[in-house]
């Protein structure tokens, strides 16, 4: 840099190298000695992650696919690259939970095959800087009256009607101890479920990774019922949408405080008024994010099933503080699921043809990113990763969570 210092101001030189793309960056780190400290700097880092996009883990839900797994880069210039996973063929099916906000550590949930109509669900944590996994088993099989087993259902978290048992959970980071944690909750039939028998929440557990064990909490303090893998977030808690039993509608959000380890005071949703025309049927595609730092509310109609509101809780905790942010109608059909808002403003949605679309909730442009899946169970999962590009650190060097015992 001070070659082009007579030419160009620093503040300049900054700006140019924050809009360059991360392979750029990694190659321009060998220049100097000085360069390699100014791109190693935080609020560099930050720069750039401001300005260069958001980056999509796109992860395939069936093994067969797994040569599917990509990273959408909304930075045109990078586009679409392939990633493979360091997994073997230990897990038929994956799903995506969370990841720490600069991509360093991402936590999964993989399906291993037991015996015909039996399988275990671990909790995976992966550093794709490293190549690092950590697998965390679940004692006990599921069974299943599918073959081999109803991969949707399970690896998203949601009860089915042919399994005994399913497994939701939350990942999150705890910053006094310096601690990424995961929070895991079991709910069960029985015996292989019959029509109409009730569902009930037996076990909680929470892993620490810096203790690196888990820590039975037994039953919950709730009897309301939660779907889905957490990807909300918010003031130190992971939040599900909650229902007071199997197949009613959503009227509530439970929280578990990762600092605490213990579940706090529900949180209620927007007034029944202004949800009216809105669906909030398990089905119904509706769930919890996060926008700009708060909890977000997604719905869909339930007539129209084009039609979508998101409303975002501008004081944590205080339900009448639920604010409508957006009504979008989309123009490119109905929707199969939801997978979320980046900390970009874009809705990421799995449409009913099975194709990755982002929609930029302020000015309603969608956009396909070139990601399609097959059939539901074949299909992918997304989760956003910043502006990070993880299969770069090996080549810039950096350290693994997974390698450190104990944060403190």
């Amino acid at each position: 840099m001070e070659s082009l210092s007579c030419i160009l101001p620093s503040d300049i030189m900054v700006k140019i190298l924050a809009s360059l793309p991360a392979r750029s960056l990694v190659r321009f780190r060998c220049v100097s000695k000085s360069w390699r400290s100014l791109l190693s700097e935080p609020y560099f880092l930050t720069m750039w992650m401001n300005r260069s996009g958001t980056t999509l883990l796109v992860v395939p839900l069936e093994w067969g696919n797994r040569d599917q797994c990509s990273l959408v880069f909304e930075n045109v210039s990078i586009g679409v690259k392939k990633l493979k996973l360091p997994f073997g063929n230990r897990w038929f099916s994956l799903s995506v939970v969370g990841s720490s906000g600069d991509g360093a550590l991402i936590c999964l949930t993989g399906l291993s095959y037991v015996r015909r109509h039996e399988s275990k669900q671990a909790v995976i944590l992966w550093s794709p800087y490293t190549g690092k996994i950590k697998a965390l088993g679940n004692e006990g099989c599921v069974q299943c009256r599918r073959w081999p087993v109803c991969t949707e259902s399970l690896v998203q978290g949601y009860n089915s009607a042919c399994c005994n048992r399913y497994v939701v959970h939350g990942f999150g980071y705890e910053p006094n101890a310096r601690d990424y944690k995961v929070v895991r909750i079991t709910y069960s039939y029985g015996d292989v479920r019959q029509v109409y028998t009730l569902v009930r929440s037996w076990h909680v557990e929470v892993y620490s990774l810096g203790r690196d064990t888990w820590k039975s909490l037994g039953r919950p303090n709730f009897t309301w019922t939660v779907r889905g893998n957490s990807r909300a977030f918010v003031n130190g808690s992971v939040h599900w949408l909650a229902a007071p039993y199997a197949n009613a509608c959503y009227s509530s959000i439970v929280a578990f405080n990762m600092k605490e380890e213990s579940f706090g005071d529900f949180i209620w949703l927007p007034r029944s008024e202004d949800l009216l025309q809105f669906s909030l049927n398990p089905r119904g595609n509706a769930t919890l994010s996060v926008s700009c730092g708060s909890l977000a509310l997604i719905a869909f109609g339930k007539w129209n099933r084009e039609e979508c509101g998101i409303w975002v809780m501008k004081e944590y905790g205080v339900a009448e503080s639920w604010t409508k942010q957006h009504h979008i109608v989309l123009p490119m059909g109905p929707v199969r699921a939801v997978l979320g808002l980046t900390g970009r403003g874009k809705m990421l949605l799995r449409m009913v043809d099975e194709k990755l679309v982002c929609c930029d909730v302020e000015d309603k442009q969608m956009n396909e990113v070139g990601i399609q899946g097959g059939s539901p169970d074949s299909s992918f999962d997304v989760i956003d990763l910043g502006g990070a590009d993880p299969t770069l650190r090996n080549q810039a060097g950096g350290r693994s969570m997974l390698t450190i015992t104990n944060l403190q």
